[in-house]
């Protein structure tokens, strides 16, 4: 569910990976071109990622990456209560 840090929020996206971690400097992570602020260096122990956007960049796609896997996710308004989740599943 969207929360108070997503208020202001055109569109929120989350890049999990429910099955590990994202360790930073040890994987490539990036998402939307980027490499997610909120992925801690050293060891890992995040398994996701939020991106916000802005409402003008609603319905446009994200592309998340992990290491050689990639993976597009579609933002939707979170006007509507709605948020775009990008899974790694293995």
């Amino acid at each position: 569910p969207l929360g108070p840090a997503d208020a202001g929020a055109g569109a929120v996206v989350i890049m999990s990976r429910p099955r590990g971690y994202f360790g930073l400097p040890r994987d490539i992570v990036s998402l939307d071109g980027r490499e997610p602020p909120d992925v801690k260096s050293g060891v890992p122990t995040d398994t996701s990622t939020t991106l916000r956007l802005p409402a003008a960049e609603v319905g446009r796609p994200v592309i998340g990456l992990f290491n050689e896997e990639r993976i597009v996710a579609r933002t939707w308004p979170a006007a509507e209560n709605r948020i775009a989740v990008a899974e790694l599943t293995y």
